[in-house]
């Protein structure tokens, strides 16, 4: 009897590992391979701001310029100095690192603090890490301004220590934080990081922006571990269409070879966000089956399609698409954002098929003023082609009103490059008689510092020197067309002294007294 219990007993054993539900075990073996993220959070020792060169130059608003400054972080007002970081980060002015840096753990604005993230992140210094990461492992009694600056400035200045924090963020998926620390991730993150993200995309609690947002950060990361999962997403027709989105873009990026084929079977989809998007993971790809589709691609009916294939051909270089881009620009039906993109592709890629169009452009009465300027916009860019014929179209734009705005916009373009061959454009801008378009001439000057113009410059900024005497006012005064005040003086003054030229007074010739007749007094 007891030989029969223990044999039903293991029967009844037997039976329910034949027939048990086999979910149990998969939970538990999935629970076991279940990736363990071990890295754990830091706080690095702090570090000074790197030294900068001091070869740059800058352009002082006045003599004292640096003093002035120094004087604003010591003593000014939280506004001024909001001001002057302000001013201090477009510039990119490395000569007050050290007292920037000092204040930034000196002050108990958070607004400041805020302002001194963004210049150094502008520099891309990393001296802030150690906060940096402090907030980053702890932000709940932050403001969320603040934790945002962090997550920014970790990930635009390479913080690598705050990785910890930001996956311990991520795991926490509190709406306060989780994008902008999967975003930081992006850029820190690497295989063990894409390896804990990817288990993510199991979750059943995450919410469709969360697993977009997901998707992005892992094609950016471009880790293969996650392939397979990845690949399976993006062919998934029952999946959200923007995750697919970004998962072909990573699968892309990941270069796998096995991506092309999928990629290429995925662009038949009616969805053209769908098509944009698996065309940025073509672009990854230098086959010639791939070549065939961008160019293809220039072609479809959706123009942010064409305008992704435009920016494929333009990373690969693909230098034989430049008929079809020639094409949209003729094409009176397309988009004018296409054809700016193309104008500049076009110019980049510097063939004489291709400059001598745009060219044309330029020459052509017919054109509209509006292309003129994007077509010079971008042939001055590559400086290949078209420099000539660019500068007499902006002399002629000198006497007609009605072409102010294409002289402005042309004069702007010739302001940032500061080429010998500007100088004579430079001359024709600076002697006319619009306030605007003789501050543009002294823009081009300031780029240029075209030696043969610096008396004109300088007999402009007469009217800023501050050492006109009280006899020369009254002489002014009392003539009977007094002197009118260069509204372009104070920038012209600023500008020489900037590039290292002392404004000095030029001898005015006195206007003639009307004569007066000796006997009737009359004039």
């Amino acid at each position: 009897m007891k030989k029969l219990i223990l044999t039903f007993s293991a029967l009844v054993l037997l039976s329910s590992a034949l027939f048990a539900d086999p979910s149990d075990s998969e939970k538990k073996d999935n629970k076991d391979s279940v990736y363990k993220y071990t890295k754990e959070k830091i706080v690095p020792s702090k570090v000074r701001p790197s030294q900068k060169s001091s070869d740059k130059t800058y352009e002082d608003k006045s003599e004292n310029y640096k003093e002035e400054c120094s004087d604003t972080f010591k003593y000014g007002l939280e506004g001024q100095i909001s001001e002057l970081l302000d001013e201090l980060t477009k510039n990119e002015d490395t000569r007050f690192v050290d007292e920037i840096y000092d204040l930034f753990y000196e002050t108990k604005d958070m607004n400041i603090r805020i302002k001194i993230f963004g210049y150094f992140t502008k520099l891309k210094d990393p001296c802030l890490k150690d906060y940096v990461c402090e907030v980053i492992n702890d932000p709940y009694d932050h403001r969320t301004d603040l934790v945002d600056a962090c997550f920014k400035y970790a990930a635009d200045t390479k913080v690598v220590e705050a990785v910890p924090g930001l996956v311990d963020l991520v795991d926490k998926e509190e709406d306060g934080y989780f994008n902008g620390a999967l975003s930081a991730l992006g850029e820190l993150g690497g295989s063990d990081e894409a390896q804990f993200l990817a288990e993510y995309l199991d979750r059943d609690d995450l919410s469709v922006s969360q697993r977009q947002s997901l998707m992005r950060v892992l094609g950016r990361i471009k880790a293969v571990e996650t392939w397979d999962k990845l690949a399976e997403i993006a062919q998934n027709e029952d999946e959200n269409t923007f995750v697919r989105m970004y998962a072909a873009e990573a699968i892309g990026a990941m270069e796998k070879p096995e991506s092309e084929e999928i990629l290429l079977k995925l662009f038949e989809t009616n969805d053209s966000n769908f098509r944009g998007y698996i065309l940025k993971g073509l672009s990854h790809f230098d086959t010639e089956q791939s070549k065939k589709l961008i160019i293809q691609a220039l072609r479809d009916n959706q123009y942010k399609v064409r305008l992704e294939a435009i920016n494929c051909v333009e990373e690969k270089e693909m230098k034989d698409a430049v008929p079809y881009l020639i094409y949209r620009c003729k094409d009176k039906s397309e988009e004018k954002v296409v054809k700016e993109k193309c104008y500049k592709t076009i110019a980049k890629f510097n063939t004489s098929e291709g400059n001598e169009y745009l060219v044309s452009l330029i020459t052509d009465k017919k054109t509209g003023d509006g292309v003129k300027a994007k077509v010079a916009a971008a042939l001055l860019e590559y400086d290949n082609a078209g420099t000539k014929e660019i500068i007499e179209l902006a002399k002629s734009t000198m006497e007609k009103d009605a072409q102010k705005s294409l002289r402005y916009a042309l004069g702007k373009e010739f302001a940032k490059y500061g080429r010998s061959s500007y100088c004579e454009i430079c001359e024709v801008y600076l002697d006319h008689a619009d306030v605007a378009t003789q501050g543009t001439g002294l823009d081009i000057w300031a780029k240029g510092h075209y030696s043969s113009l610096s008396d004109k410059v300088n007999k402009i900024a007469q009217d800023a020197l501050e050492d006109e005497t009280e006899e020369e006012s009254e002489k002014n005064k009392k003539r009977i067309n007094p002197k009118k005040r260069n509204a372009n003086a104070n920038k012209a003054k600023k500008i020489l002294e900037a590039a290292g030229y002392s404004v000095s007074r030029v001898a005015e010739k006195e206007t003639p007294a009307p004569a007066v007749d000796a006997v009737t007094g009359a004039q």
